[in-house]
């Protein structure tokens, strides 16, 4: 499908803000590029921010209520705005919605975290998180140790982490929104890889389950298709939007 170009619904400055996942790497921002250009293309005006404690330069741990705190500062003035979140971008934009609804026009969860995944292997990679949170000086002495158990539980992101991300990953893996979605008002479009080990996709019907009168779409994609799956991700998006 080529891309769409912009329509007279679309020139009027409409703003979408895209928050991505749970990562130390600041070269995530390039990885949104194509799905922002094609956002770009079709009119929008987009704004793709580093996250505090995450892609910007800092070692002080955030909670989930300092990243609200952010984001309002960061959204309120643009009045209203399309909020989409991958992974931790989405349980952060989907607690937004509950708090601030009067500032969302529409609301994407790309496999989003914040519910939480009771499969064994999750319920084991949790227990290491905390385990590491109180005697992970053991494993500062050892780059090896760490590699392998890191390797284990398959989060290089953790890996490569300091001492206050890995905090606030703890946070976050916390904090469930589960209690929260049957309140979210705005209308939400939910699009989830099929293939995604990190949030899997029953995770994602949940979320459709609870978030009334949402729309959901399975992609043929793993954790990350805005990566992978820029264009019909952007299709899906649009179709939406312009409802």
């Amino acid at each position: 499908m080529n891309t769409i170009k912009s329509t007279s619904k679309n020139i009027h400055q409409q703003h979408i803000v895209l928050l991505h996942g749970w990562t130390p790497d600041v070269t995530v921002i390039d990885r949104w590029e194509p799905l922002k250009k094609l956002l770009e293309k079709a009119g929008y005006t987009v704004h793709l921010w580093k996250i505090p404690g995450l892609t910007t330069e800092t070692k002080k741990t955030f909670t989930i209520e300092q990243y609200q705190d952010w984001l309002f500062k960061k959204i309120s003035p643009l009045k209203s705005c399309v909020l989409v979140g991958h992974s931790f971008g989405g349980q952060l934009a989907t607690i937004f919605a509950t708090k601030h609804p009067e500032l969302l026009s529409k609301l994407i969860l790309v496999d989003s975290s914040g519910i939480v995944d009771f499969s064994p292997r999750k319920v084991i990679k949790r227990y290491l998180f905390k385990t590491l949170a109180k005697i992970g000086f053991i494993f500062k002495k050892s780059v090896f140790l760490r590699k392998i158990l890191y390797k284990f539980i398959r989060e290089k992101d953790y890996f490569e982490a300091n001492t206050a991300q890995r905090e606030t990953m703890n946070h976050a893996l916390a904090y469930s929104v589960k209690p929260l979605l049957h309140s979210i008002t705005t209308p939400t479009l939910i699009l989830w890889g099929e293939n995604d080990q990190t949030t899997p996709l029953y995770l994602g019907k949940i979320f459709h389950q609870q978030i009334p009168n949402s729309n959901f779409i399975v992609l043929p994609a793993r954790h990350s298709p805005i990566y992978t799956h820029p264009q019909l991700v952007f299709e899906k998006m649009y179709t939406f939007i312009q409802v």
